[in-house]
């Protein structure tokens, strides 16, 4: 029966403490009032341990019937009424860090505004890149379809220097033959003019003959 009882006044102590005071090792600030005492107990009539200025950072170790319990920078440890404290920082502090945040994001603006300028720069020396590749490809293209027409004409003009040369080898072999027929037909002519001339000369012959013989028998008769 001791020992249930025992056990009972324990669980009752714990939940007392539970709920009556509360550990919270966070960090609090003194709100902006005049000078506030920190004491070594609950209570006005404890002594003064410390006295904080506003805007103070105080750690929060523990709160009970409006006094907090509160450790200093300097490692004291008291008692404040908790209606002097807030977890907000204090307007200075936030205009600083306002500030600082203002500052950091004015020099990642100047930032990012000197890496825009440097894409846009960037931007505009491949638009020029681009630009030039483009006329290039179409004079490369420009090329390329005059030396399919070049390579067209080369063909024919292969083509017709084929059909030229095979009409100049058949012209060749023409006159070839022909100067092969002059060659006989001189042949032929100088053979005849000879013939005519054997006849011409033989006639002459011939018909001296005759005069000669006539021209005796005129003479025997007149004798």
């Amino acid at each position: 029966m001791k020992l249930r009882s025992t056990f009972l006044y324990c669980t009752l102590l714990l939940l007392f403490c539970l709920f009556s005071s509360t550990v919270y090792a966070a960090q609090w600030y003194v709100k902006p009032s005049a000078e506030v005492p920190v004491r070594r107990g609950q209570g006005t009539e404890y002594r003064i341990v410390a006295v904080v200025e506003s805007g103070t950072m105080v750690t929060l170790l523990e709160e009970n019937e409006g006094w907090a319990k509160v450790q200093l920078k300097n490692g004291k440890e008291g008692w404040i009424l908790k209606r002097y404290l807030s977890n907000n920082k204090p307007l200075q502090e936030q205009v600083a860090a306002l500030t600082r945040t203002k500052i950091r994001l004015e020099e990642k603006l100047a930032e990012t505004d000197g890496r825009l300028t440097e894409l846009l720069q960037v931007h505009n020396q491949t638009e020029q890149e681009l630009t030039a590749c483009m006329a290039q490809r179409d004079t490369i293209k420009a090329d390329y379809q005059r030396l399919q027409q070049d390579t067209a004409d080369v063909v024919l003009t292969k083509k017709k220097l084929a059909e030229t040369q095979q009409q100049l080898s058949e012209l060749t072999n023409r006159m070839t033959d022909l100067q092969l027929e002059n060659t006989g037909l001189k042949k032929s002519s100088a053979l005849i003019w000879f013939l005519i001339g054997a006849g011409v000369l033989l006639t002459g012959w011939f018909i001296g003959l005759l005069t000669g013989k006539r021209t005796k028998k005129r003479r025997s008769s007149l004798l």
